[in-house]
Order: C-alpha cells, then sequence, then structure tokens
C-alpha cells in the first residue's frame, strides 16, 4: 500500500457518512422550526450562507469538515438548544460547503480563507461573538478566527486535541486530499464513495473541499500560548482523530476539558455536547 493511500484510510477510517438523523439526539418539536437563511459578500467577493436563530449575545456555530451548517449543528438539535438558552445562533456554511459554493480552482483560495470568511460575517453584521463555537474543523478556523481577530469572549473548541497545535502534521489533510482526488477520478475505493455521498449529501462539490484543505492554516503551540480567553475543549472518549484534548487543554493557558461520549463522529450526538456548551456560555454572564 502506498503511502498516499495509507494516509487515506487512516483519515478516513472514523469518517463514516453520518447525516443528521443517524447521530442526532431528539429534537422536541417546538425546535424544528425553520432557521432564517441569509447570505453576504465576503471579504474577496465570495458570497457566503448563513443562518440564525434566537435573540441575545451572539453565539458564531463553527461546522466541520465536509458538513454544513444543518448536519453539525440545526440536525442534532444543538444550535435550537443554544437559541432556546437566550442566545442568538450565527451558523454560515463553509465556502465550498453546503449552500456557499465557490466557482474558483482550489489553488486559487487565499490563505486563511475560511477564517477571513467569519471575520467578513461579524463585519457584515456589525457584531463581536459572545462565543465561537466549532467543532473538527470548525474548531481549528475557532483557532484561527481568535487569532486573527483578539474577538470572541469565550471559545469552545469541540473534536481536537494537541494536533491542533502541530503546524508541521499534514497526515490528516494528506489523506482527505487523497480521498478527494480518488473521488474526483471516479474510483470506488470506500474512501472516494464516503466523499462523492457526503458531497451529495450536504450540496457541496468536492472541490470545494479540496480548496478548503488548500486554504487551511494551523495554529502553533507559540501562538495558542498568547490567548488569553476562557476555552472549553470537548472530545469523545473514542476520539484520537486529532490528538489529546487534554493535552491541548494544558497548552491554552486557562482551559478546561471535558469528556463526551463517542468517536469523533457519534460525540456530535452526544446530549452533553450542547449542556456543556450552554453551560460554558452562561458562565460568563
Amino acid at each position: 500500500m502506498t503511502l498516499r493511500f495509507r494516509a487515506a484510510a487512516l483519515a478516513m477510517a472514523t469518517f463514516a457518512i453520518t447525516l443528521p438523523s443517524a447521530c442526532a439526539s431528539p429534537v422536541e418539536e417546538a425546535a424544528i422550526t425553520v432557521p432564517e437563511t441569509h447570505t453576504f459578500t465576503s471579504f474577496d467577493g465570495t458570497r457566503i450562507s448563513y443562518q440564525t436563530r434566537g435573540e441575545g449575545p451572539v453565539v458564531l456555530l463553527l461546522h466541520g469538515f465536509t458538513g454544513n451548517a444543518d448536519m453539525n449543528w440545526f440536525g442534532p438539535g444543538i444550535a435550537q438548544k443554544i437559541a432556546a438558552a437566550g442566545y442568538t445562533v450565527v451558523a454560515p456554511d463553509f465556502r465550498g460547503h453546503g449552500a456557499s459554493p465557490v466557482p474558483d480552482v482550489p489553488e486559487s483560495w487565499p490563505r486563511d480563507a475560511i477564517a477571513r470568511d467569519q471575520i467578513a460575517l461579524m463585519k457584515h453584521l456589525n457584531a463581536d461573538p459572545y462565543a465561537v463555537v466549532g467543532y473538527s474543523m470548525g474548531a481549528l478556523t475557532t483557532l484561527r478566527y481568535y487569532l486573527l481577530s483578539r474577538k470572541a469572549g469565550r471559545l469552545v473548541l469541540g473534536g481536537i486535541g494537541d494536533t491542533a497545535a502541530d503546524e508541521w502534521n499534514m497526515d490528516r489533510n494528506t489523506g482527505f486530499h487523497a480521498a478527494i482526488e480518488a473521488a474526483i477520478a471516479g474510483e470506488n475505493t470506500p474512501a472516494a464513495k464516503t466523499m462523492r455521498a457526503r458531497a451529495a449529501a450536504t450540496g457541496s462539490s468536492l472541490e470545494g473541499y479540496l480548496g478548503s484543505l488548500s486554504s487551511r492554516l494551523y495554529t502553533g503551540r507559540d501562538l495558542l500560548e498568547t490567548f488569553d480567553v476562557p476555552v472549553l475543549i470537548l472530545t469523545g472518549d473514542q476520539d484520537t482523530d486529532n490528538g489529546s484534548g487534554p493535552a491541548l487543554a494544558e497548552i491554552i493557558r486557562g482551559a478546561r476539558y471535558e469528556p463526551l461520549t463517542g468517536t469523533h463522529i457519534s460525540a456530535v450526538g452526544d446530549p452533553a455536547l450542547p449542556e456543556a456548551i450552554i453551560r460554558f456560555l452562561n458562565e460568563g454572564r
């Protein structure tokens, strides 16, 4: 097996096709009303879609790689619960994902594009977020957003650990890249089929997935050590996809770690996830 496909297998081993109904906790009937959907023009002219719900301090919700706001936040009922707790939820579809298609070739994406989109979104809303909550790639983006803007009262990092601080470890990116290229080429490997199905389920494009990888930057340990904001880290007890959550908490000053139940994918459906987020948000009010 080549290095390329070993990396693909590593990245896809826990990357099951998980639609919202497969990982969601039951959502109360009153919470099923449709959130408001909007678009705005980001820093480079790209149109980005986002959803809003609720009233109160702004909580920016950032979804994971190959997902969208519906799959990560509204399908499992997490966004509804945060809004019901007295917050305004703002949940974008990242560029290249869901309702935010990008026609440009991946290599043309600006560096840190997705984090910069969130800065542009907050500028568009004339608001600073009370908190930024991210899961997986959304958590990596949360770190980049705070590094670039220093505008957030609290950060929640779901599904990432200390490898997020290793800017030289590209194993996971390499695996995803190989799987996407195989999908574009029409190959029928499990990883390629998963990528095609994931894109179809979320209304995304494979080229958009490549673009998000090409523009991604990690936040090194020396930079994380400069963070001065309350941080909550949440990972499943079977999730080692992005390293150790407790070890990441040791890097960021004052951060704390709380375990969830499940893998990198299934932990999104753990009822403890929205409960921990809301409890952490309320601590600052």
